[in-house]
């Protein structure tokens, strides 16, 4: 699984640091690093928040195969990026 890649991409392309991210689900920004890093993964209400904050279900921050290329073009054509 490619979890904490996914993050990190993600992250990147809304141009958010690690610690915009932190403060908007309420958690450390050792918290979040130690996701993006692989050294922990979130649980339950954790990883709904993730999902919320990037505007995907919890089942495309677990996937493999993530189309980080439609994700840019559907946040530009909302005008959220």
């Amino acid at each position: 699984m490619n979890f904490s890649r996914n993050l990190q991409r993600l992250r990147l392309i809304k141009k958010e640091s690690a610690a915009d991210v932190a403060a908007d689900l309420g958690i450390s920004e050792a918290t979040y690093t130690s996701w993006e890093s692989g050294q922990a993964e979130p649980w339950g209400e954790q990883l709904y928040n993730l999902a919320h904050h990037f505007k995907l279900p919890i089942a495309a921050l677990l996937d493999d195969n993530f189309d980080y290329e439609l994700y840019l073009m559907v946040l530009k054509a909302r005008g959220t990026l």
